[in-house]
């Protein structure tokens, strides 16, 4: 018998193969989803709709949030039309609209635009049932007579952050960061302090496509220096450049919920005297809401609440469209002093000066290597500095991944 080259005809067919495993299901939360069961109904959406109180309701919408809260007793408190027994948790409302009014937390959301309108709740974990609602600032001697508008902050850029005044329900000490229990990395550097300590991505424990995710951006760096936020960096001393490049600006995130970061689409917030993950977009029943919403992330460590806080606000004043509707509004804008200052712009001046941006720049792929440059001899001197990670450093991509050699 010959020895011949055997042929594809020769071939048994395929079998399948016996250890093969039975296809993954969608992503789906152990409860089942946010809507009480057998309210909800098919593509139903559930918004409210947060108001400036000073300017008719066809042009006085500061935000509108979609409400993703299961409130506990549908019998008892739904609002009409609420079929969905979902609202939105008041304090979490009440902050971003305070962020917009130059963040007046004596500010209240009541049901009525009139002046002195009590507010709907004082318990900052009650939940808003309701479709409209509006954020009154009470009057004092920088808001001028009753009934005039309070100003709002147009944009991030002219946002000043309120050291050593936070909002009273992100102070409280539960929330407070312990410090990291491991030991910091042999090259102490960013990207090593941030990937020993975190391990896997802190909302899923993931470990696969992890990136650093910072809290403000690195498009802000100005922002950053200006309100001078290096000091809550866990070492002042040695922020120099890239000064949001602080492990305590940044977490682990898997890459495609950091894509979904960036574009504003949820946040990490106090609710309930916990850190929550709180959606910012889409309905109930779609994968990001429904798998996220309302989950704690895992253990967090070395983090500061001003950073977090500080992300809230990028992420709520790029969402207002309070300045699109071409009227003149009262705004709040940094001066040449630094300090704010309150002054009246024309509604064609309001869409033409003040822009925003949707979402941040999208990472270059691993095939478009950024251009390589020299690194700095003061750089590489500088072993402990956080700021030596330059966005075009061609070990790390755009978005803090390291890249293979």
């Amino acid at each position: 018998m010959t020895d011949r080259e055997t042929s594809p005809r020769d071939m048994e067919p395929c079998k399948p193969y016996s250890g093969a495993r039975v296809g993954l299901p969608p992503p789906r939360h152990p409860d089942q989803g946010l809507a009480p069961s057998g309210t909800t109904t098919s593509n139903e959406e559930r918004a409210v709709t947060l108001r400036h109180p000073r300017y008719p309701d066809d042009s006085n919408i500061l935000l509108v949030l979609p409400a993703l809260d299961p409130i506990p007793d549908p019998a008892g408190v739904l609002a009409e039309g609420n079929s969905l027994g979902l609202g939105l948790h008041h304090d979490t409302a009440r902050v971003a609209c305070a962020i917009i009014a130059n963040c007046r937390w004596d500010g209240y959301i009541s049901e009525s635009s009139v002046d002195g309108a009590p507010p709907f709740t004082t318990d900052p974990d009650h939940l808003l049932p309701g479709r409209n609602y509006y954020f009154h600032v009470p009057s004092d001697t920088g808001d001028g007579e009753e009934g005039t508008a309070y100003p709002i902050v147009p944009s991030f850029a002219h946002f000043r952050f309120p050291h050593n005044k936070l909002p009273p329900t992100w102070t409280v000490s539960g929330l407070s960061f312990p410090p990291s229990d491991d030991n910091p990395p042999r090259k102490f550097s960013f990207e090593n302090t941030v990937l020993t300590r975190d391990g896997s991505c802190r909302l899923t424990a993931s470990t696969i496509g992890v990136e650093i995710a910072h809290f403000i951006p690195r498009a802000e760096d100005a922002w950053f220096a200006a309100n001078q936020m290096f000091q809550y960096s866990s070492r002042p001393e040695a922020v120099i450049t890239n000064k949001t490049n602080n492990p305590r600006n940044a977490m682990l995130m898997g890459s495609q919920l950091h894509s979904v970061y960036d574009q504003r689409q949820f946040v990490v917030v106090p609710k309930w005297g916990a850190w929550l993950i709180h959606v910012l977009s889409g309905r109930h029943d779609e994968e990001l809401a429904s798998v996220y919403h309302n989950v704690p992330p895992k253990p967090l460590s070395d983090l500061a609440v001003e950073y977090i806080f500080s992300r809230f606000a990028w992420t709520v004043l790029a969402q207002t469209s309070f300045l699109e509707a071409g009227l003149p509004r009262l705004v709040v804008v940094r001066g040449k002093d630094g300090l704010p200052t309150a002054r009246e712009v024309s509604g064609q001046d309001c869409r033409t000066m003040f822009t925003f941006t949707p979402s941040l720049p999208r990472s270059k792929s691993r095939s478009q290597s950024p251009k390589k440059r020299a690194r700095d001899d003061t750089a590489e001197d500088e072993e402990e500095d956080y700021g030596r990670v330059r966005d075009d450093d061609p070990e790390w991509d755009t978005r803090g991944r390291p890249r293979k050699r």
